[in-house]
């Protein structure tokens, strides 16, 4: 290459001689040094060996070098060094050619078309025979091999005629690989059968090439391995009934591969990639075939009777590996790990939306589809959970500073001694608490759409399962199940019985109960009307049971829980205003030490906002317990007006409104604790309290922070060449809780 006298390079076309000089000198190295294991070419070299004859290749096949893609797979064959080379080469074809998910020219666009065409006329039936014979050779030998000869054939899939990798020698080679001793060429064997399955053809020619697969049993085999490899006793607990329908599936591969497949997480993510993959591209394929049925009978065309009868029997063929494969597909889904459960989660919430459409044209659902909704709650439920043992185990925030930096509020519990000796947890394991939180409310959000999308098909089922949770939790506190209809009150003595006998009466993790109360909170969300109404209304007996036991309710203090309490409570204000006999325990809770008063500083700070929105709807109801209220919240506008927010970044909420937000620092102008001084002047606000209540109560509130703003002034004055000190700090925390106090008050009332 040369510069021209406008400093542009350009190319200079080589003479053929050493074209050729080239070309041998790249083949020579090929053959000669590739072959040799000790000391074995590295592997960079190898690269950039391989890509050199791409280059060639480029530029050469097929007008030059018809023959390239024959002869290498004939020099494959020789040994494991020219074997690897073949797969470094094909790897190299694919990224520096043909793959279009690289951004290319027009012209480099124009040549992968041209090379692909030139490939399908001439070389790509020998590659695929070599895949198929190199993976053969090595499996057992040399595996990490066979596993890379795997992926170079996984990227050819999409494009190659489907029928070199989906036969009778192929398909049965990848099923035995898929439960082969070594875990790259299994993860190697799914990603090429994951290729197939997704690759593009018409509805019936998809339908066909799935049962011709013959992987239906193989998977439901495979999701038993699946659950297998999440915990056999965890699962079946976490799983129920959904598990037990494919329990005689298990075997005795699923016993002998559970380990292996619970130490590969990576490979476990690949198989529920496979059983997903394998279910939506079926579904896709039936709902297409029915547009099709259903296009014809709308538009009154006519349509032959062989055509029809081959729509049909598509249909009928589609209907049944849908059968069978999403009842693979729930078993794993069951697991509770996420690695498994969440690639399954769009086939599911596509499988949901199915039902719901069919619903929406009048027609029958599957007779299996409310066995499949139960599994898809009980899903849900493991896959929300909390994991055992995880960060948030000794976070539970019994050691926090409350409401302010010196809150005397905290609990007087204790958690255990970290590894650094004392008896409060580190910054490491606060900050690893906090992701755990964050992570656990992202995976959420998809599974608590797919929670309530379930409920809006059958909400009776839902409100049962979710009942049976809560009653599960309270039952093993030995917590009354009064309350609920259909001999609810029975079955809650009945599993706290069970559970008492089993000597684990009260020991609940704050898991279980951090998910009952989430999933009562998330089903009220689109709720149908009659489950709200008053006193006969399911949700709202269901509502109440909680709300009654929510002083006992087992690990309640927990940060979490308590979280998850204050948020439900503010959702079902609905129900507290048609049964006001729950409200002494709401705001009981909301006064307590699991909501106000609790120690952990993000919990304190979210339950000042949540009081704000729980005043403004109950404003009225509340004014019984007006006084009663005043009294308890005093201690706090004190720690709220004069201590400053604690430090630190704790989350503030559980993810539904205001997931990551931090607590305001010392410097902030906006302090979410002011949303006390909100709430209290909502209440006093009100036109039909006696104006010498209010002004009495206004003189108590106000006073005490007018004299902060004049105790404040001169150091105030003192700091202002320094920045906002604890001076300025006080004087604007003042001021803002005297506005805030004034939100309550319609200008009518102030003059």
């Amino acid at each position: 290459r040369h510069a021209t006298g406008r400093g542009r390079p350009y190319c200079v076309v080589l003479q053929t001689s050493l074209n050729l000089q080239i070309k041998g000198s790249l083949l020579t190295w090929l053959q000669r040094d590739c072959t040799v294991e000790q000391p074995a070419l590295p592997p960079f070299l190898r690269n950039k060996l391989a890509q050199a004859i791409v280059a060639i290749v480029k530029r050469e096949y097929p007008r030059v070098w018809p023959n390239f893609f024959i002869e290498l797979v004939a020099a494959a064959g020789t040994g494991p060094g020219l074997a690897d080379m073949f797969v470094r080469i094909m790897v190299a074809v694919d990224e520096d050619v043909i793959s279009l998910d690289i951004p290319r020219s027009a012209g480099e666009t124009k040549l992968s078309m041209h090379l692909k065409d030139s490939m399908r006329e001439q070389g790509i039936t020998e590659v695929a025979g070599a895949w198929y014979n190199l993976t053969q050779l090595y499996k057992s030998s040399r595996p990490e091999l066979a596993a890379f000869v795997l992926g170079s054939c996984a990227r050819y899939v999409h494009w190659i005629d489907i029928g070199l990798v989906a036969n009778d020698k192929f398909i049965p080679l990848l099923s035995q690989l898929m439960d082969w001793q070594h875990s790259s060429l299994r993860a190697a064997a799914t990603d090429v059968l994951i290729e197939v399955v997704s690759k593009r053809m018409e509805p019936t020619a998809k339908i066909n090439l799935v049962q011709q697969l013959n992987v239906v049993d193989a998977m439901e085999r495979l999701s038993s391995n699946l659950v297998a490899a999440a915990g056999a006793n965890k699962a079946a607990a976490a799983a129920g009934p959904c598990m037990k329908a494919n329990a005689s599936a298990a075997g005795t591969a699923a016993a002998a591969n559970a380990q292996a497949l619970h130490d590969d997480e990576e490979l476990l993510g690949k198989y529920a990639k496979l059983l997903a993959t394998l279910a939506g591209e079926v579904m896709d394929a039936l709902k297409r075939v029915e547009n099709v049925i259903i296009s014809f009978t709308v538009a009154g065309l006519g349509v032959d009777d062989e055509a029809g009868r081959d729509a049909g029997a598509a249909a009928q063929t589609a209907n049944r590996l849908l059968d069978s494969l999403t009842r693979a597909v729930l078993t794993a889904f069951c697991s509770g790990l996420d690695t498994i459960s969440m690639p399954l989660v769009p086939f599911i919430s596509a499988y949901v939306a199915r039902l719901r459409a069919l619903v929406k044209r009048g027609q029958q659902l599957p007779a299996a589809a409310q066995m499949h909704l139960q599994a898809v709650l009980q899903g849900v439920a493991a896959a929300t959970r909390y994991p055992d043992n995880g960060a948030n185990e000794a976070d539970d925030g019994s050691e926090g500073p409350g409401l302010g930096s010196s809150s005397t509020t905290a609990s007087s519990s204790t958690i255990g001694v970290t590894a650094n000796g004392s008896g409060r947890l580190s910054d490491a394991d606060l900050v690893a608490a906090r992701e755990e939180q964050y992570e656990v409310e992202e995976r959420r959000k998809e599974l608590l759409v797919l929670l309530k999308n379930a409920a809006k098909l059958a909400f009776r089922e839902a409100l049962n399962f979710v009942a049976g949770k809560l009653q599960a939790v309270l039952a093993a506190d030995g917590s009354s199940g009064n309350g609920l209809s259909n001999g609810s009150a029975t079955a809650a003595g009945a599993v706290a019985g069970a559970l008492k006998a089993n000597g684990i009466a009260g020991s609940v993790p704050f898991q279980d109960s951090e998910l009952a109360v989430t999933l009562v909170y998330e089903l009220g969300e689109g709720a149908p009307e009659e489950a709200l109404k008053p006193s006969s209304g399911t949700l709202v007996q269901l509502v109440l049971l909680l709300l009654a036991q929510a002083e006992s309710l087992p690990a309640g203090r927990h940060r979490l829980v308590a979280l998850a309490m204050l948020e439900t409570c503010v959702r079902y204000c609905r129900v507290l205003q048609q049964e006001q006999s729950a409200i002494p325990a709401v705001v009981s809770l909301f006064l307590g030490p699991k909501g106000l008063g609790h120690p952990a500083a993000d919990v304190a700070t979210r339950a000042c906002y949540l009081l704000s929105r729980l005043v403004k709807t109950l404003r009225a109801n509340l004014k019984p317990y007006m006084n009663e209220v005043l009294q308890q919240l005093q201690p706090y506008l004190v720690i709220v007006a004069t201590q400053p927010p604690p430090a630190g970044t704790a989350a503030v909420g559980t993810g539904r409104e205001v997931a990551s937000k931090a607590l305001a620092p010392i410097t902030a102008l906006v302090d979410d604790r002011l949303y006390v001084f909100e709430a209290v002047g909502l209440l006093l606000g009100q036109e039909e309290l006696p104006a010498e209540q209010q002004h009495a109560a206004l003189s108590s509130l106000l006073q005490p922070l007018m004299q902060q703003i004049k105790a404040n002034l001169q150091p105030a004055a003192a700091e202002a060449a320094g920045g906002l000190g604890n001076g300025s700090w006080a004087i604007l925390q003042a001021i803002e809780a005297i506005a805030r106090l004034s939100k309550g008050f319609k200008w009518e009332l102030c003059t």
